[in-house]
């Protein structure tokens, strides 16, 4: 019989599923999408109990589309979205909905960490280059303040992929890749952040176990077998952030390459032999790679994929789907210049990271007029996170990490419309990568590791690398439409601002 690695993506607006043979053949693919709660005070949420069954939706489905695979597969690991949080109670039940990490609400509580820690020794610790509402620790530190009963009836604080294994395995066990993101964790030693956990009220034993990337856990609960339609002697293994998942599957586990992935987010990571020293005037995150001793450099806007899945759905109502939709945003935006003919976008529908942090931020189009159509717009929400791209690879530069081209996944990667607008905007050439579903390929080899199927995370079989390659075209039209994007955040920054204290005062 043989055998079958799974790879699943709890992405943050839609799960995926691969199958993947002993040499890392793609065997078949499933996705489920859903919709997160947004709500006033720039709250972000969604049911924890919801996330697992989506998750079984997801392998099930990839299950009725290959039925053997219920007693082929061997081993299953997570690609899993960072700083989701989720609280339980002495029952191992969710107490309330997960806090997602698109969740702004703890800006205050981020702002009073700074200050206790100062952003040197927080980025020296936890490699993280400023201390913001996102991260875990802040979220905490606002449940301890404004949920003290939910606070302290929380015996279990844990990330979403932690949650996930808890139901596939009973175990409370936490990764160290995913961990990093929270400012709880020393990326250095591997262990929790003693003075930070004080800071926050909370010990050790309220936190999961803490494990490196594809190492073993436990094979399935009866229960959690029953709901995926899998065998129970599936082991599952520690997996990693998405991200790191990413360009796991890709092959690229080594020093020397520049990736972007445009998902709901954009991410640009590149992998480290060391961290970078620390720099007030450039800020950068780096840490803790799933190759132990290895590091990785990350930035990262929040709305990215996610603001033109907004264009699709919300412009372009007429199409059968989001495929269909997608695909008349690549039609009707081909034909428009770099500019967008006056549009400029800025897309922060959950407020900005790099290089702004800025939890206020709010998307805006600026320029429209009646000759405009629907496709300037998605047109302008392109061109807005290729100059999020630019900004975040002048800081690799600065940072003296080379850029000479950019290895390209997610899914903006399938648009050659955008790969060519971040080609020009960013004067940088664009190659995209050939794998399809990294993130679930990049989380099967690790289950594969896990399970001896191979002998390190460098050693992945069939990793397709380069494909198609984008190369800048000269125009003088790409600096002015970065220097307007820039100057419009600029200019419309204290209003952000004053609109956040407004809107605080009359909450309160």
């Amino acid at each position: 019989m043989r055998k079958l690695l799974l790879g699943i993506d709890a992405g943050t607006t839609a799960f995926k599923a691969a199958l993947f043979d002993e040499k890392m053949n793609a065997l078949a693919a499933a996705q489920q999408d859903y919709q997160l709660q947004s709500r006033e005070g720039n709250r972000v949420e969604f049911p924890a109990e919801k996330y697992f069954r989506v998750l079984c939706r997801c392998v099930r489905q990839l299950v009725e589309k290959i039925p053997s695979a219920a007693g082929e597969v061997c081993a299953l690991a997570l690609s899993c979205q960072g700083e989701t949080l989720v609280c339980l109670d002495a029952d191992g039940q969710p107490l309330g909905d997960a806090i997602v990490w698109l969740d702004g609400r703890a800006e205050a509580e981020a702002d009073a960490l700074r200050q206790r820690f100062g952003r040197r020794a927080v980025y020296e610790i936890t490699g993280q280059s400023d201390m913001t509402a996102t991260w875990p620790a802040a979220k905490l530190l606002w449940l301890r303040s404004h949920a003290r009963e939910r606070f302290a009836r929380s015996r279990r604080f844990l990330l979403l992929e932690d949650y996930l294994l808890f139901r596939l395995t009973g175990q409370f066990v936490g990764e160290k890749n995913l961990w990093a993101s929270s400012a709880m964790m020393n990326i250095h030693t591997g262990k929790w952040w003693a003075e930070m956990l004080a800071e926050l009220g909370i010990g050790a034993k309220a936190l999961p176990e803490l494990a490196g990337s594809a190492a073993p856990i436990a094979t399935l609960t009866p229960e959690a077998a029953r709901a995926t339609g899998l065998n129970p002697s599936v082991l599952v293994a520690a997996g990693a952030l998405d991200q790191t998942c990413n360009l796991i599957g890709c092959g690229i586990t080594r020093p020397g390459s520049v990736c972007e992935s445009t998902g709901s987010c954009l991410a640009v990571s590149a992998v480290l032999d060391s961290p970078i020293p620390y720099d007030e005037r450039r800020p950068v995150t780096c840490q803790n790679h799933a190759v132990p001793g290895r590091y990785t450099l990350l930035s990262w806007s929040q709305s990215a994929g996610m603001a033109l899945k907004w264009c699709a759905r919300e412009l372009y109502r007429d199409a059968a789907s989001l495929e269909e939709a997608y695909a008349r945003i690549n039609q009707e935006a081909e034909n428009i210049p770099i500019g967008s003919d006056g549009i400029v976008a800025l897309p922060y529908f959950a407020g900005t990271a790099f290089p702004e942090f800025d939890g206020n931020a709010r998307a805006v189009f600026f320029g429209a007029n009646l000759s405009h159509t629907r496709g300037h717009f998605a047109h302008a929400v392109m061109e807005s996170v290729a100059c999020m791209l630019r900004q975040n690879l002048n800081l690799l530069n600065a940072a003296r990490i080379p850029v000479d081209r950019v290895f390209c996944m997610g899914g903006g990667a399938n648009s050659p419309v955008w790969l060519q607008i971040k080609a020009d905007i960013a004067q940088t050439r664009m190659v995209r990568l050939r794998a399809t579903d990294s993130a679930c390929r990049g989380a099967a080899a690790l289950a594969g590791v896990a399970v001896g199927m191979f002998p390190s995370i460098d050693a992945l079989p069939n990793a397709e690398i380069s494909g198609a390659v984008y190369e800048p075209r000269p125009t003088p039209q790409a600096g002015l439409v970065l220097q307007r994007y820039e100057e419009l955040y600029a200019v419309l920054k204290p209003f952000f601002q004053k609109c956040a204290s407004q809107n605080k005062e009359v909450v309160s």
